[in-house]
């Protein structure tokens, strides 16, 4: 457990079961009530994005900084491993309602020039984190934070693997089909999460669910600027991941009660991304491991046209 803390003294000092038919017409009634509510945008100048956004602290701890370490498997057929189930909820049914909901979405279009807005908290073993404001701009050139006092400080962005705006155009290259979205996720260099489930020490033939589960929720994380299709193709995606499953009134690291996705590997380690039980939208993720619990929320997210500004 030395490991395990001098990791999370880092971490603090770098700052299905399917049924045969599923019954969503009160989510369609639902859904169709919502767009024929809907205005038309007048101006894409500050957009909102009630979808939240976990970059999950990656200019503080980098892709993949918070791991639980205890030598890789040799990857294989992904079987099924031991746990006990979250929920009897089946995850295809509540995921189904999460895409449509996605797909009714309108997917914000913001300008180079406008800055991404997020503010978020960090609750570690080793202690919570202060709360996190930072602005990036979407050209990947200018980056800002709000400091402990109050103050705002701007500076010139770090040269990094990803801000925002790469991602938004990484997020319009991807396909919308869930197959599509799997192989493409299965197949990625690295782990593209900020909390790694069980990595290094995955179970064998599990490694690319693993890897497939927290690039889904990276990307989901950025909320509307998801396209819409592709938001739902990634909900129905999650839910052909093996070992995944549903549990209900599940809580964020802040204590708010959501639908929690959570991909169960047994002694291996348990993530879990938190959903608003209204629309679906990303509230946070939580990773237990060894009878410890760490967790990322995103309070609040938007576009906006300086620094300083919040949706």
């Amino acid at each position: 457990m030395t490991k395990i803390h001098d990791e999370f003294d880092l971490v603090r000092r770098m700052r299905a079961e399917v049924p045969v038919r599923q019954d969503l017409s009160g989510v369609e009634r639902r859904l169709a009530e919502l767009r024929t509510r809907r205005r038309p945008v007048k101006s894409r100048r500050l957009p909102r994005l009630r979808w939240g956004l976990a970059l999950a602290a990656a200019c503080v701890l980098g892709v993949g900084g918070w791991q639980l370490t205890r030598g890789g498997a040799a990857e294989g057929v992904r079987p099924a491993v031991a746990h006990h189930p979250a929920t009897t909820t089946a995850p295809a049914a509540v995921l189904e309602r999460a895409a449509l909901a996605a797909a009714s979405t309108m997917a914000a279009e913001p300008s180079p020039d406008q800055w991404f807005y997020r503010q978020q908290t960090q609750h570690m073993p080793g202690g919570d984190l202060p709360t996190y404001e930072s602005w990036h701009k979407l050209d990947g050139t200018r980056t800002a934070i709000r400091t402990a006092g109050g103050k705002l400080k701007v500076t010139d962005a770090e040269r990094g693997p990803s801000h925002p705006g790469k991602t938004l155009a990484e997020l319009r290259r991807l396909p919308t089909d869930p197959d599509a979205l799997l192989r493409h996720f299965r197949s990625l260099p690295r782990e593209l999460t900020p909390l790694s489930i069980c990595a290094p020490e995955c179970p064998a033939g599990t490694e690319q669910d693993v890897k497939a589960f927290g690039a889904i929720g990276w990307y989901m994380s950025y909320g509307r600027l998801v396209p819409p299709d592709t938001a739902a193709g990634m909900y129905r995606a999650l839910a052909k991941i093996p070992n995944v499953g549903i549990e209900e009134n599940a809580t964020d690291g802040d204590g708010r009660t959501g639908i929690g996705v959570v991909l169960d590997l047994g002694a291996a380690g348990k993530g879990s991304y938190i959903l608003d039980p209204e629309d679906y939208h990303y509230l946070g993720l939580t990773v237990e491991r060894d009878g410890v619990t760490a967790a990322m929320s995103v309070l609040s997210t938007g576009v906006v046209d300086e620094p300083g500004q919040v949706p």
